[in-house]
């Protein structure tokens, strides 16, 4: 929505130019995954060391959350040039993509272990990045434009500088409460387990702060400090929510991006409970690996819930004011103020002295 409550749509020149952007996000991404894939030569050794076993861990650059975020570019740059959410589609991948890459600004972590070229590359890397992600978000505050009635086939709305004729689309009642309540679960797991944190490290400031520089912990080269991606997770997930109970236009992709996240995460950690047997000897694990385990479980099956609930086809906003006959809305050549503008046709049969 726009500042006079107008509903708000992206140009065709914004929706292209975001859809590459993306691409080069995708690409930037994909580099360093593919990157390990010829370190390691077995994506299941990768798929492993992502997950946190196997000897391979340290010396990959990528982690899970490259993975999530390539899934989020790709799905974004092929669906945003005729999406109805494609404005806030960008702009949650680019606040998502300065979220989770801001970070490695900071977070040294184990980064002495990787070559001096290695990681300078992967600083570059870092500053295009997020470069990039605010092109994102200048182009989408440069190519919104609010989307006019009485044109277009019936049940649509008028184009906007060549952009699909669609207003922005929300999720439906039943669906926004239903994720709404998903949301708040997923943010509360993930809340519960940064008390426990806190409390692992005794109620010191300075030991848990750790979680949030990297210092200390075992971080690959783009890893993310574990507190700091807990806490983006968190916030994105009580946004969307709050976002989905009042059906609001970005509380769909928001929504989609946290799937994104937990799934990928969800994904790893039950294939190496799978692995290590742990659903096998669930009764005989202790009450900390028991809520692990089931953390892992329920992030995925929340994601995939989430997919379904707001990966559908949204319920159209309501649509953009109709203004009275003759009533200047905006566009085409403003009316004089006697009235003249265009002037009237002329008559069919023109009176004497015209």
């Amino acid at each position: 929505m726009g500042a006079t409550g107008q509903p708000q749509s992206l140009v065709r020149g914004a929706r292209f130019t975001g859809s590459g952007v993306c691409l080069l996000l995708a690409l930037l991404t994909g580099a360093w995954i593919l990157r390990d894939l010829r370190l390691v030569a077995d994506p299941a050794r990768l798929w492993w060391a992502w997950a946190g076993s196997g000897p391979d861990r340290f010396l990959t650059a990528s982690t899970l959350y490259d993975l999530s975020l390539l899934l989020v570019y790709v799905v974004v740059a092929v669906l945003v040039p005729r999406s109805p959410v494609a404005a806030s589609a960008l702009a949650v991948t680019a606040l998502t993509t300065l979220a989770l890459r801001v970070p490695a600004l900071w977070a040294d972590g184990f980064a002495e272990v990787y070559p001096h070229g290695l990681r300078m590359r992967a600083m570059v890397s870092t500053f295009l990045v997020l470069g990039l992600a605010a092109v994102l978000l200048i182009t989408v505050a440069a190519g919104r434009r609010p989307v006019r009635s009485g044109q277009g086939a019936p049940g649509s709305y008028g184009r906007t500088d060549g952009a699909p004729a669609c207003v922005p689309t929300r999720p439906g009642r039943a669906a926004g409460i239903v994720s709404a309540m998903l949301l708040v679960a997923v943010g509360l797991v993930g809340a519960a387990w940064e008390v426990y944190a806190f409390v692992q490290d005794s109620g010191s400031l300075s030991r848990y702060a750790d979680r949030f520089t990297g210092s200390g912990d075992g971080l690959q080269l783009l890893g993310i400090p574990a507190g700091w991606a807990c806490l983006i997770l968190v916030v994105i997930c009580f946004t969307a929510a709050v976002g989905a109970l009042l059906r609001a236009v970005h509380s769909r992709p928001l929504g989609l991006v946290v799937a994104g996240l937990v799934g990928v995460s969800g994904a790893a950690g039950v294939s190496l409970a799978v692995r290590a047997g742990l659903f096998a000897d669930f009764g005989a694990l202790g009450g900390v690996e028991r809520l692990t385990v089931a953390s892992w479980a329920f992030h995925l099956l929340a994601a995939a819930a989430l997919v379904l609930l707001l990966g559908r086809r949204g319920v159209p906003g309501d649509p953009p004011p109709r203004l009275a006959p003759n009533v200047y809305d905006g566009y085409g050549p403003a009316p004089s103020p006697g009235g003249g503008g265009f002037g009237p046709p002329p008559p069919s049969s023109r009176p004497p002295g015209w």
